[in-house]
């Protein structure tokens, strides 16, 4: 079991070869993989000037960053992949929405994975676009790679989050093909609901049995938070187990609630402690 069809989506320079680093790590447990470079020209936000008719130079300057991006993009994704035997191509799409995200869903129909890069707040073409189309609308797992961590040379160990919902499922057996090549993956439930009858599973333990099945070396953990944030509680894990990547379903409450209370997905994904595959 591998991920053969890759989407590579990059924005800018600047993200560039971390996402083409995490594909190649990606395609390495493979010898048919194919990795698609993407690059989505967003629709341009135009302003009317003061005597009500739009600017036209505004869309003259979009279509020319855009183009000369997509060029410095498309030379520097050969350049990387050429060094290597893995098959490649790269395509430039257009976007429907003034996100660049959003451009990638008609693609990703047949692919089996995206990676795409954390936005990165010094970065002026990835920190202003909207990352949830890439998880909520693509259907596709999402490996999400960080700006402010090195890509490791292989995934080893995995924290995988898990809450008894379909997020959580849904993203533990999209994420079977690295877990298979894991030597350790640890699934951890933070304070799980109770069960009226005490005879009733462990939580977590049918997830993982599930997953042994497959051949994955995994360590259901049921941890008491003690009050403490959740997003904290795994972001502890992570630290101390040295996680290469971190596995959980996004959004498993509604975007709106996290956007009032804040919430896991939220917090990760503004800043993520290692490669983090996301699932919807």
């Amino acid at each position: 079991m591998a991920f053969r069809t890759i989407i590579a989506f990059i924005r800018s320079e600047r993200e560039a070869k971390r996402v083409i680093d995490a594909a190649r790590l990606i395609a390495s447990s493979s010898e048919r993989t194919h990795i698609i470079g993407l690059y989505t020209i967003p629709s341009p936000i135009v302003y009317a000037d003061p005597t009500g008719f739009a600017d036209t130079t505004l869309f003259e300057a979009h279509e020319q960053r855009h183009k000369e991006n997509s060029e410095a993009i498309t030379k520097l994704f050969n350049a990387e992949m050429g060094r290597g035997k893995i098959s490649h191509e790269f395509r430039i799409v257009r976007s429907e929405s003034s996100s660049p995200s959003a451009g990638v869903t008609q693609s990703a129909l047949r692919a089996d994975i995206i990676i795409a890069g954390q936005p990165d707040p010094n970065d002026p073409d990835s920190v202003n676009d909207v990352t949830d189309p890439l998880v909520m609308e693509s259907g596709r797992p999402v490996l999400f790679v960080p700006y402010k961590v090195s890509i490791p040379e292989r995934i080893d160990h995995v924290v995988l989050a898990f809450n008894g919902k379909r997020e959580a499922s849904r993203a533990a057996f999209d994420a079977l093909p690295l877990l298979l090549k894991a030597h350790s993956v640890d699934i951890l439930w933070i304070d799980p609901k109770k069960p009226v009858d005490p005879s009733l599973e462990i939580p977590g333990t049918p997830l993982s049995d599930a997953l042994r099945r497959h051949g994955v070396n995994v360590t259901p953990h049921i941890v008491d938070s003690h009050g403490e944030a959740t997003d904290k509680v795994l972001r502890r894990r992570i630290a101390e187990t040295n996680a290469s990547l971190f596995v959980m379903g996004a959004y498993s409450q509604s975007r709106l609630k996290e956007w009032v209370f804040g919430g896991v997905t939220s917090s990760i994904m503004a800043d993520m402690p290692c490669l983090t595959l996301m699932s919807r």
